[in-house]
């Protein structure tokens, strides 16, 4: 072996001995409490969460919401930060679902009896939304939501065979969101595609394939706002779409896709459709106080083409 090769340094791995004080340091960097053999096992693990991908941390965070057509059915804890929410429908009733937060100084039962008749004041703060009603032929819809700590309502109203909400026919269930580890980063997956609604308007930012993409709903405005995607038929148009949901009868000019129940003003929400070649609409069915007028009855609703 030449001397040029013996200098140099010979790369090693770190033995336990080395990994127990760094976990020592981690520990006390973190919470400055946890001390001994205990606080070695929590820094440990803290590590361990270091090193698992973000993708893979968000799909630990998944919330499964099991409708009956009695109850809901789902954990009663879970852990803050982005939250893949989960509607199963297990009965003969279709429903959509909407995770309300429980403000303090309320309680659930008073929130939950605040959500009769799907108003939109009810709407107007803490409502973080959820997966609207399954597509015709599923059971299962998707919603990922940013979930700070504390208690909350699910919220399953009905709809009917037209797809239109129930909205004095509802069924929920309290659930507390607690706080988790700092190192998983609450960020939202780069979407497909932006759906950002305005008060007056409807803006789609991004191309769209086929297959199951990620639609990204964020609330602009001032107001409470929903997202309904669908296809249109053949031969139908956007201003058909709008004329459903204005006069409420007949049968819909597009083919249901899934989309996103109401969100409060400044809140962000993600779904997984999927979507088909064609053009699609983005209508928001939200009514104002009263059964007033919906937002797409008044003119917001836009359409882009998957290809």
């Amino acid at each position: 072996m030449s001397r040029k090769a013996a200098a140099r340094p010979v790369e090693r791995a770190a033995t336990s001995r080395e990994l127990v004080a760094v976990g020592h340091r981690l520990g006390r960097l973190v919470s400055g409490t946890i001390v001994g053999p205990v606080g070695v096992a929590m820094t440990t693990w803290a590590l361990a969460l270091t090193a698992v991908p973000v993708s893979h941390a968000r799909a630990q965070r998944v919330l499964a919401v099991i409708a009956h057509d009695t109850a809901l059915e789902a954990s009663p804890t879970v852990p803050a930060g982005l939250l893949t929410v989960r509607l199963v429908l297990k009965g003969q009733t279709r429903r959509e679902l909407v995770m309300h937060r429980v403000p303090v100084g309320t309680t659930p039962e008073e929130v939950a009896r605040g959500a009769a008749g799907r108003t939109e004041r009810w709407f107007q703060r803490w409502s973080l939304g959820g997966p609207a009603v399954p597509r015709d032929s599923a059971v299962e819809a998707n919603a990922t939501l940013d979930v700070r700590p504390g208690r909350y309502v699910l919220v399953a109203y009905e709809v009917d065979q037209a797809g239109r909400v129930r909205p004095a026919r509802y069924i929920w269930r309290e659930v507390t969101a607690i706080a988790a580890s700092v190192l998983i980063p609450a960020r939202f997956s780069v979407p497909d595609a932006r759906v950002r609604i305005k008060d007056g308007s409807i803006e789609v930012l991004g191309a769209m394939r086929p297959g199951q993409r990620t639609l990204q709903i964020e609330n602009i405005g001032g107001r409470p706002h929903e997202a309904i995607v669908g296809r249109l038929k053949p031969g139908k148009t956007v201003a058909d779409a709008q004329r459903w949901s204005r006069e409420g009868t007949g049968e819909a000019p597009f083919v249901y896709a899934g989309g996103i129940t109401p969100i409060s003003p400044g809140v962000t929400a993600q779904t997984r459709l999927v979507l088909q070649s064609g053009v699609h609409v983005v209508l928001c069915p939200m009514r104002g106080e009263r059964g007033t007028t919906s937002d797409n009855g008044r003119g917001v609703i836009t359409s882009f083409r998957v290809s």
